[in-house]
């Protein structure tokens, strides 16, 4: 409940705790239970008018807009490094976009801190998906090197103006879909011919060991070029969902003021779903090693705004 959450946070305040801890040791020295007597009275006031007064809410809420600052700094410390600079480009955009809004006065302002907030969050989101699409993308890199025609028999369905496709796209280091989608086609091309020269192999080979060893190969290599078709979907989606959080920010900015609290609240959080269903299919394929940011979202209704 987000008043008990109030309320042991109010006790738990470091003021709180100090006085309390003063007047016990004022009652033991002077061995007298008087100091903690009117200690507990006033803790009692305290206790019973602090948590839902509006000097405190808005304590609450500024002390978590800091946090969340605070958490997106690190994340940008951590993260930023390893992506494109033409990414970190888009994120301070983002980050400029969100400024203007927050720096706006809208009459409602509790609605509005919500806005703020799911902002904030799809910010985080926007960075720790930048992180996912590299290591995706280096990942299917490092696969077709093992199907690199230098290397490896190159696959017969795959034509060569294909192959100058993959490795002419991604000036930036962004990976466009084109590149996404001739990238998994020569991956899967290759592990393709790859079973079918098993099959053709386990016509003729009649040696037990030998077809066990096949059947392994084979079932390997299935695995395999399914998973890579797995990657490069979802590669396609983050880039639409990078896109997608960048319009949003866009919507926003343009219509908060046009549009009713709920029509706005409304967008964002249908972004903000999306955006999750995507992070659980991301932790199937591989979790999150980040910081946890879903407290950023779970936390919208339980901290309070200004009145």
């Amino acid at each position: 409940m987000p008043g008990s959450s109030r309320f042991k946070q109010a006790f738990s305040e470091s003021y709180n705790v100090i006085g309390l801890a003063g007047l016990f040791a004022a009652s033991a020295a002077l061995l007298t239970p008087v100091p903690l007597l009117i200690g507990l009275v006033a803790e009692t006031v305290y206790l019973l008018f602090t948590p839902d007064s509006k000097w405190y809410m808005d304590r609450l809420a500024t002390r978590y807009d800091q946090e969340v600052i605070a958490r997106r700094e690190k994340l940008v410390r951590e993260v930023g490094p390893t992506l494109p600079s033409s990414v970190m480009a888009r994120f301070a955009r983002l980050e400029t976009t969100r400024n203007q809004i927050g720096s706006q006065t809208v009459d409602g302002m509790k609605w509005f801190r919500e806005v703020l907030r799911k902002l904030d969050y799809l910010m985080e989101k926007f960075l720790l998906f930048a992180s996912k699409q590299v290591q995706f993308q280096t990942y299917l890199k490092s696969v077709l090197d093992e199907t690199d025609p230098g290397t490896l028999v190159s696959p017969p369905a795959i034509s060569q103006p294909l192959r100058r496709v993959v490795r002419r796209v991604d000036p930036t280091g962004e990976n466009d879909e084109e590149w996404i989608l001739s990238t998994v086609s020569i991956i899967q091309q290759r592990y393709a011919d790859e079973v079918t020269g098993i099959d053709d192999l386990l016509k003729k080979d009649e040696n037990l060991h030998n077809r066990a060893v096949l059947d392994k190969r084979k079932d390997i290599l299935t695995r395999r070029r399914q998973y890579v078709g797995q990657i490069g979907e979802i590669l396609t989606n983050l880039n639409h969902q990078l896109h997608l959080m960048e319009d949003t920010f866009g919507l926003i900015n343009d219509e908060i003021r046009a549009r009713s609290p709920e029509q706005v609240l409304a967008d964002i959080e249908d972004v903000v779903n999306q955006s999750d269903n995507l992070t659980e299919t991301l932790q199937d394929v591989s979790p999150f090693d980040q910081m946890p940011v879903a407290a950023g979202a779970s936390k919208l209704y339980d901290l309070p705004g200004q009145r």
